[in-house]
Parts: C-alpha cells; structure tokens; sequence
C-alpha cells in the first residue's frame, strides 16, 4: 500500500467528503474522529474511510495517535477543511508512486477565505509539512498550533498545486476560534514563562496588519485582504493580552 491519507474529525459531515474525494489515488483512509454529533463517521465510511473514535487531548496527541494508525508506505495528513487542488494531487500520486529522494515534503497552501481563494495578505506564502514516509515523522506535543516534524531524513517542497483550507465558514467561527487558539497559545506560553507587556500588546498587531496588508499584498485582494489583515493583527492582540492577563491574575 503506498499511500495512507489520515484526518481528525469533530463535526464535519459538511467538508469530510470534499477532503476524501481529493486524494482519490490513497489506498488507506483513515478518519479519527472525537464524538461528532452529526453524521461525519457516515459521510466518511461512505467514502470508503476507516473511522476509528479516539478521545480529544489536545491537537498534537490527537495526530499523532491518528498518524500510529496508518499503515501505508507513505501518509498524508490533512485536516477535515482541507483538500488538494488537481495538479498537487497528481504531484503527490506520483512522488509516492516513485523512489522519492526526501522523507517528507512540504505542502504549498491558499486559504479560502470569504469566497476568495487568498494568493496575498496574512497567509501568504505558507506551506507545511504533510507528506511523509510512514514512521518518519511526528507531532510533537503542543496546545495549539501544532506541527509535524521529520525524526529523520531531509525534507522537500512540492511545488506544483496548493492545499485549499477553508479555514473559517464565517466571521463568527472565525471569532471563536481565534478565542479558543489565543488562550490556548497564551496559557501554554505562560507555562513555558513567557510574559507580556503593554509594549508588545501594542506594536505586535500594528506590525501584524502591516506586514499582512502592505508588504505581502493584503490590498491587493480588496475587502476580504483587508478584513483578514485586521482581524489576524486583532488575533495578535487577543494573544498578547491574554498573556498579560495570566501574569496579573496570577
């Protein structure tokens, strides 16, 4: 088996299929989901997925559990919102059908964002690493923000295609999860014995939406460019004040 595609689910009956569909050439699916309340495990199964229940922890334990399931030579990783467009679907079918030189490959990524496919602003650029030889990478623990990381061999960029995530169905889910990541960030920020301060809590946002909106060309895509340049400097600012908040009531 060459390929096994692996993603963890709450609740998303609405984007599981969307997901599945595009890594049609995986000869494993593999779904974990946490006690979904709607009919993912259905949308999933009749997708032809393996859907295994394992009890949420925290991101990172949940991939990575996720992840010890696969049994493919290869895994890919990818969340419920995700999904490949053709050209990197075909890219990949053919690296893992070949005798690839790397352990692991990062992703190019666009972000949907307001009916707009984002190719500027704050998420310009991004990539992350969701390809591996299974058995060559991990999630290390982390409360938020969690990323995979190769335990051994050298990593490649693919650079033909993107991953489409749709992060957010509207500005009100994308206001509560900012809510859910800054405390989670802040909280395991102060464990580590990071603090805040006014200065931070000031000029990290105000540098946020500059470098979001002027130097990776958030103008250039009209109101959603400007929405999401404000809204990720306000996500910075929620981030360092809750920090600051923890110092005071502590």
């Amino acid at each position: 088996m060459k390929l096994s595609l692996v993603i963890i689910a709450l609740n998303e009956e609405e984007s599981i299929g969307r997901c599945i569909g595009s890594v049609s050439f995986a000869g494993e699916i593999i779904v974990v989901d946490c006690g979904s309340t709607d009919s993912t495990a259905a949308v999933a199964k009749s997708c032809g997925a393996k859907v295994l229940f394992h009890e949420f922890q925290s991101f990172s334990t949940q991939k990575q559990w996720a992840i010890e399931q696969a049994s493919g030579d290869w895994v890919l990783t990818l969340d419920a919102d995700e999904f490949l467009n053709d050209e990197l679907a075909g890219e990949i079918s053919s690296i893992v059908n070949s005798e690839a030189a790397h352990s692991g490959f990062r992703l190019p990524f666009r972000i949907l964002y307001m009916e707009r496919l984002m190719l500027f602003g704050p998420w310009s650029g991004e990539s992350h690493l969701r390809l591996f030889r299974n058995g060559q990478a991990g999630f290390p623990d982390s409360g938020v923000h969690e990323g995979l990381k190769l335990l051994e061999g050298t990593e490649g960029v693919l650079k033909n295609g993107y991953v489409v995530h749709e992060s957010y169905s509207s500005l009100s889910d994308q206001m509560q999860k900012m809510l859910q990541y800054s405390t989670l960030w802040a909280r395991e920020e102060f464990g580590k014995g990071r603090r805040s301060g006014p200065f931070r809590i000031v000029f990290r946002p105000a540098w946020r939406f500059i470098s979001a909106y002027l130097l990776r060309g958030g103008f250039l895509e009209g109101l959603p460019g400007l929405a999401a340049s404000i809204i990720s400097a306000y996500y910075v600012f929620l981030k360092w004040t809750m920090l600051y908040e923890m110092r005071h009531d502590q």
